[in-house]
């Protein structure tokens, strides 16, 4: 991905998680979610074989380490838009280890 898809990408995660949180009538602030998108774009600027964590797997430690929300997030929870992102990282990493 390129340095603007993996803020795009970022962006959609964040956007993503604030919307459910606020459904779920979690008090969410600004600041954390810039934390947020600079650790996934810290995260997916890594080469696909040294990336750690799926952007689900990621979401849900920064929930619980946040806002001690436990409930486990999947990537239908997050809208539309997230979730087919998330899929299109998958099927882009998984094509990068065919290579």
């Amino acid at each position: 991905m390129s340095s603007t898809d993996i803020k795009s990408f970022a962006r959609t995660l964040s956007n993503g998680l604030k919307f459910y949180l606020k459904n779920e009538n979690v008090i969410i602030t600004k600041t954390d979610f810039q934390i947020l998108e600079n650790e996934l774009i810290s995260e997916f600027s890594l080469p696909y074989s040294e990336q750690s964590k799926t952007p689900t797997q990621l979401l849900n430690e920064f929930v619980k380490n946040k806002y001690s929300f436990e409930k486990l997030i999947t990537p239908q929870n997050l809208g539309p838009d997230v979730h087919e992102q998330i899929m299109l990282w998958g099927l882009i990493k998984a094509k990068n280890f065919n290579e």
